[in-house]
């Protein structure tokens, strides 16, 4: 779902070491009509396990849930949806899954402001993707694949303001 560490490198060979903080983002303002998108064609009140964005487009992991007769739930399935420009796909493969849902309207992000305090921070950070999963009751973190141009990859925990929460090495 994340983009690999070898994509990233070839984004960041074409996008140039000495980039400025506007050309290699992730297209998170493209979130909203992704998900408005998915909900057109399959009904509102989605629950998610994860909605990424990567320089290109927009992967949103659904989750479905089976119950039988009674309403006792037999499993969890996860499908998922790529936005890509203005273009909803799938390959339609359903896989069983668990983890934490979220619904859409959890995710609260002010796209604009999203990578201002890893601009601040960080010499010419390429932010490869930014991920938001669910938190385990309903909310949602998010996180940032940021790789410097000699390839050192963090993990950045972020608020949906740009506020860094944490940071990873990987």
């Amino acid at each position: 779902m994340r983009l690999t560490l070898i994509s990233v490198i070839s984004a960041i060979g074409l996008l140039g070491c000495g980039s400025s903080p506007e050309v290699a983002r992730p297209v998170v303002g493209d979130i909203p009509a992704a998900i408005e998108a998915l909900e057109t064609r399959l009904g509102t009140g989605l629950e998610y396990f994860e909605v990424s964005a990567d320089l290109r487009g927009v992967t949103m992991v659904l989750a479905e849930t089976e119950q039988d007769n009674s309403g006792e739930v037999l499993g969890m399935f996860a499908t998922t949806f790529r936005w890509e420009d203005g273009e909803l796909t799938s390959d339609g493969e359903t896989l069983s899954a668990e983890g934490a849902t979220f619904r859409a309207s959890a995710i609260s992000i002010n796209a604009e402001d999203l990578f201002e305090q890893i601009d601040d921070e960080l010499s010419t950070p390429v932010i490869a993707d930014v991920a938001i999963q669910g938190s385990g009751a309903g909310s949602t973190v998010i996180d940032a694949t940021v790789v410097n141009e000699k390839g050192g990859t963090l993990l950045v925990l972020l608020s949906g303001d740009g506020r860094i929460l944490g940071v990873q090495a990987s």
